[in-house]
């Protein structure tokens, strides 16, 4: 019964595209799911829930939404060369499920402390994947050192934008609760995301984030 409901969801739909007031002909949709639907990341989930099977096991890859990341320790050149067979593996699996990657936003990272380690280009399909340094991964500034300094910086700036912006636009807001709320949805949400991440361990970032708090705070009590 459930497989019949989700066949008629699917099937038999059509679409035009509307502008300015001209309207385009119907065409039927033969892929994909409605765009805005609740159902559509659900359904998304479970036709890529397969994918980590097409990699060999000495390969890992995490999935979150449409976020697809493979990675392995690499000791020798033989590493890279599995890694790559894992890439090639993926683009397979693309090619058979008739969905693609967008390979613009394809990112390698080497996170290591050499000042040498073992250079590599990996491709993804014919395409060669570009190598960074630094690369936002969910929100986080991931380097290829683990260092979280340009993060912190990151997160450090944007917070300190948002307590001045609080501070020019609610001149009049006295109510301390509600002070505490703007804070708590606009200013320390972005101090505390992924926190479990990248704490830091040195006294100079923690400083830097604690000046926020306290900024933020004499706003919220009213204290100058």
């Amino acid at each position: 019964m459930v497989l019949n409901w989700f066949r008629d969801y699917l099937n038999n739909r059509t679409q035009r595209v509307v502008m300015e007031g001209v309207f385009s002909g119907w065409t039927h949709v033969t892929s994909g799911v409605l765009q805005g639907s609740i159902l559509g990341p659900l359904l998304f989930v479970i036709f890529i829930n397969d994918l980590p099977n097409a990699v060999p096991q000495t390969t890992k890859v995490a999935l979150c939404a449409d976020d697809t990341k493979s990675f392995r320790g690499i000791t020798f050149e033989g590493d890279s060369c599995d890694l790559q067979q894992a890439l090639s593996n993926l683009s397979t699996w693309s090619s058979n499920n008739n969905i693609s990657f967008n390979e613009s936003k394809c990112k390698s990272m080497t996170v290591t402390r050499k000042k040498q380690p073992i250079p590599f280009i990996y491709h993804l399909d014919l395409f060669p994947i570009n190598k960074v340094q630094e690369e936002k991964d969910l929100g986080v500034l991931m380097t290829s050192s683990l260092s979280w300094d340009s993060h912190i910086q990151r997160i450090s700036a944007k917070a300190n934008r948002m307590v001045g912006l609080l501070k020019r636009t609610c001149p009049l807001l006295t109510q301390v609760h509600v002070r505490r709320t703007l804070y708590l949805a606009l200013v320390k949400s972005q101090v505390c995301y992924a926190s479990e991440v990248w704490s830091p361990h040195q006294s100079n970032l923690k400083i830097k984030l604690e000046q926020i708090q306290r900024r933020a705070t004499r706003w919220i009590l009213k204290v100058k």
